[in-house]
């Protein structure tokens, strides 16, 4: 039932929808509030996921300075959402193509730049 290609379909549906209607009421991302942080109400530390929800709503915007502020991954994170969406099959064999060690150095790369984000913002 739940596929990639329809996660990614209704993750940019979602986003289109509350992006418009944020835009439309005239509330900037900043001042959305949709998803508490869980880990930030317990720690009063921000996750390296924080602040992707208003980097997100930033791109639907068109502030995309305000977005790279935000989290920068927010542009992947959308990129490869538009890949599973309207090229699910291409991705896949792309994804496929790539030898085991490739797979690796790509995830493993992803969350070192996704922690040093992380950390810099903490330090910030």
């Amino acid at each position: 039932m739940f596929n990639h290609t329809f996660l990614a379909r209704l993750f940019l549906g979602g986003l289109g929808v509350v992006g418009f209607y944020t835009a439309a009421a005239e509330i900037a991302p900043e001042k959305a509030s949709l998803i508490p942080c869980i880990f930030h109400l317990v720690t009063e530390v921000p996750c390296p996921g924080c602040g992707m929800t208003r980097a997100c709503l930033s791109i639907t915007h068109g502030h995309f300075g305000d977005a790279w502020h935000y989290h920068p991954f927010s542009f992947l994170i959308i990129g490869l959402a538009i890949g599973a969406a309207l090229f699910p099959i291409r991705l896949k064999n792309t994804w496929s193509r790539c030898s085991s060690v490739t797979r690796n150095v790509i995830a493993i790369s992803g969350i070192v730049l996704c922690l040093f984000v992380w950390i810099h913002k903490l330090g910030a």
